[in-house]
Order: structure tokens, then C-alpha cells, then sequence
């Protein structure tokens, strides 16, 4: 017997994944994305470009400036294939509840989605792939005396050592926790009107996209945030081109659900199985590379 589900609302399906989409874009965003406009297969290359902004030169009438920004980028392979899936048995969901349900399940997928990309992306922040200095490349700090001082720090290094206009600062939960504790910057923002001790959201600081990430890996070297210049990781996404496989059947939907703003997209799939069971998945594919050496890391020790 075939499902008889049939409250499955597409559009609220849509809306919730480009919000999960939006939601995690803050933190896609401190890398240098590259995304296909068209579906892929498994070890396609997807380009990603890396950009510097030029410098001032001496103009000379009649000619051209010598060109000192460039538009650059680099080919990503996009060698891994991610998938998250959920279900919904009939009679076990309420009618009335089933269509919230499936939309938000769907929203949670995509997170899990960006989630997987973003730690894999995190994971490239090895002494092995940037340079290691005290003082130019790295900040060391106790999470338990992180504080305004050292936000000041992390702004010097940064502007001595990424010469790009887009830079974003991660934290992991112990350092961002610290910041939240602080009497002086929680009035100070208070009376801006972003009050981040009651959205538990970090606003602005330092000039720079700011975000905390509890899942932040310490890499083997205490790390626990990050100053990004927007060249140093480049990440290549896309979603897959694939055809219905054998065990692959009973599809009742399969489309691209496409953030408009950002260009980030899934392939959601849809099935229906005899036996009164939907099973919904969310699908990309993604590679990574090491872009310049524009991070300036935070450790505790």
C-alpha cells in the first residue's frame, strides 16, 4: 500500500531551507565560495576564485596604471558527496502537525549539511597549512582572559597581515562565552541596541563578520578562533547531476532548492515507499583547498 500521506507543503519546504541556508551563511561567507551553476558529477572541478585588491600607483597620462589587483582563482575539486535524510511514518505523525514537521526536518538537514562543510573547512587551519608566529600569525590567550585588549590585538594583526577589505572573526564557544561575560562591551552594545547577552548572537566586532561556532576544532594546537581573510580556505559546493540509480526508486519529488541571494543550493528528494513511509533527503557535494596564508589564529596555549 502506498503512503497516504498528502500535506507535504513545498513552498513552506523551500522557505525553511533557504532560511537554514541563510542562517549558516555568516560562516560560509569567511570563506572564498565558489558554487556551479549547473548540477555536477562526483570530481568535477568547480572554480573558486581568490581575489587581492589593488594598490595606488603613479598614473601617467595616456596610459594604463600597472594592473596590482587581481582576479584570480583556482580549480576545487569537489570530491565529497553529503547527504542527510529523514522519514515520517504513517500514524505515528499527527495530520495537523505533519506539514511543520517535514518543513523543519528539512531546514535541519541542510544545517547538518552546511555544519559538515564548515568543520571540514575549520579542520584546514593547521600549522602545516599557515604560517605559526606569536605575534603575526597568532594570538595566545586563555579563553578565560579574552577580552576587549585582545580583540584590539587580533584587530592589529590582522590589518598588518590580510590585505583584504573582507576579513571575519570565528570563535569557539569558551572565547565567545568570554566576550558575552563582559560587563564593558555588553553596555556598550546594549546601548547601541544589540543586545548579544539576550540573542545570544555576536553583533560586529572589530570591523569584521563575527560569529561563534561551538564546534570549532582545536586542531591539535589549542585553537580556538580565528581572524579570516576571505582568500584563506576556498571552499567549491554544488549539487549533484544524477540520474535515478537502481535501489534508488519510488522518487515522488527531486528538485534544486536555490538560496536567491547567495547562490547555495541542495538537491531535495522526495520518496514514497508501500507501507506508508516518506523518506526526505538534502544532498550536495563539496571540496576544499588551502587558499593564501590570510588567518590569524587564536589559541590557548
Amino acid at each position: 500500500m502506498a503512503t497516504t500521506f498528502t500535506t507535504i507543503n513545498q513552498s513552506l519546504v523551500d522557505e525553511r531551507v533557504v532560511t537554514a541556508l541563510r542562517y549558516v551563511l555568516p560562516m560560509l561567507r569567511s570563506f572564498s565560495l565558489g558554487f556551479s551553476t549547473t548540477p555536477l558529477i562526483l570530481n568535477n572541478a568547480v572554480y573558486v576564485p581568490i581575489a587581492t585588491d589593488p594598490t595606488v600607483a603613479t598614473k601617467t597620462a595616456g596610459t594604463t596604471a600597472t594592473a596590482t589587483g587581481t582576479l584570480v582563482g583556482q580549480l576545487v575539486t569537489v570530491d565529497t558527496p553529503i547527504a542527510a535524510a529523514w522519514d515520517a511514518v504513517e500514524g505515528s505523525t499527527p495530520g495537523n502537525l505533519f506539514e511543520s514537521y517535514w518543513a523543519d526536518k528539512s531546514a535541519g538537514a541542510v544545517y547538518a549539511l552546511a555544519k559538515s562543510v564548515i568543520d571540514a573547512a575549520l579542520g584546514q587551519i593547521t600549522i602545516a597549512n599557515y604560517s605559526n608566529v606569536e605575534g603575526t600569525d597568532k594570538l595566545t590567550v586563555a579563553s578565560a582572559d579574552f577580552g576587549a585588549n585582545d580583540l584590539g590585538l587580533l584587530w592589529q594583526y590582522a590589518a598588518t597581515k590580510i590585505r583584504e577589505r573582507v576579513s571575519s572573526l570565528g570563535l569557539n564557544a569558551a572565547y565567545a562565552g568570554a566576550l558575552m561575560g563582559e560587563t564593558n562591551l555588553a553596555s556598550i552594545f546594549s546601548n547601541t541596541g544589540v543586545n548579544f547577552i539576550s540573542s545570544g548572537v555576536l553583533p560586529q566586532l572589530i570591523g569584521m563578520n563575527t560569529w561563534a561556532y561551538p564546534a570549532f576544532p582545536a586542531n591539535s594546537e589549542n585553537l580556538g578562533g580565528a581572524v579570516f581573510g576571505q582568500s584563506a580556505i576556498l571552499v567549491a559546493m554544488g549539487t549533484p547531476d544524477e540520474l535515478m540509480a537502481a535501489g534508488d526508486g519510488n522518487i515522488a519529488d527531486r528538485r534544486i532548492i536555490t538560496d536567491p541571494d547567495s547562490g547555495i543550493s541542495v538537491l531535495y528528494t522526495l520518496k514514497a515507499d508501500a507501507g506508508g513511509t516518506l523518506t526526505g533527503e538534502c544532498q550536495i557535494y563539496y571540496g576544499l583547498a588551502v587558499g593564501q596564508d590570510s588567518i590569524v589564529r587564536l589559541v590557548s596555549a
